[in-house]
């Protein structure tokens, strides 16, 4: 089933009209997605590795995806946690900590301070392959290794001293 997109402009603006996933953007047409950093009470994050036929596939990542026409970004996080991991929470888990602007896209990035067995995730099997906690510590190695993909490495990088505030 193909997803649709509200789009809007560089302020964020609603633009009143949307786009099919994968169909090629105007100039100054944007659309918005998020990103979930699950934190436990342990202050490590919950990593998902992308499937292999994916774009990327085989590195690691956050939660998340594009909201879909008529959605809010909260309501978009607690769906892909749902979609992706099996994760059920509720909106005010989600904290937004940051949102990112790059080329036609707007991203809040969300923290969820959840404690989450591994072993309780249901994995959507053609997005995730496997999910792992990890200190930040664990994670700056990953991403020094290129196991992250690329953009997340980078959104981490300038946004994780704000998770310890």
């Amino acid at each position: 089933m193909a997803e649709y997109w509200d789009l809007y402009d560089a302020n964020r603006n609603p633009l009143g009209r949307t786009i099919k996933r994968g169909d090629a953007f105007a100039e100054g047409e944007y659309y918005v997605c998020c990103e979930v950093w699950m934190q436990n009470s342990e202050g490590k994050l919950l990593m998902t590795q992308r499937h292999p036929d994916k774009k990327a596939g085989g590195l690691w990542e956050f939660t998340g995806g594009g909201v879909l026409a008529g959605e809010t970004t909260k309501q978009a996080a607690l769906r892909e946690l749902e979609e992706e991991l099996g994760v059920t929470a509720e909106e005010t888990d989600l904290s937004l900590l940051e949102v990112y602007q790059h080329k036609n896209y707007f991203m809040d990035i969300f923290v969820a301070k959840k404690d989450v067995e591994t072993s309780a995730l249901v994995l959507q099997p053609e997005e995730v392959v496997d999910a792992k906690w990890v200190s930040h510590e664990e994670l700056l190695q990953m991403i020094e290794e290129k196991q992250v993909v690329w953009s997340v490495g980078l959104r981490y990088g300038m946004y994780a001293e704000k998770l310890g505030k």
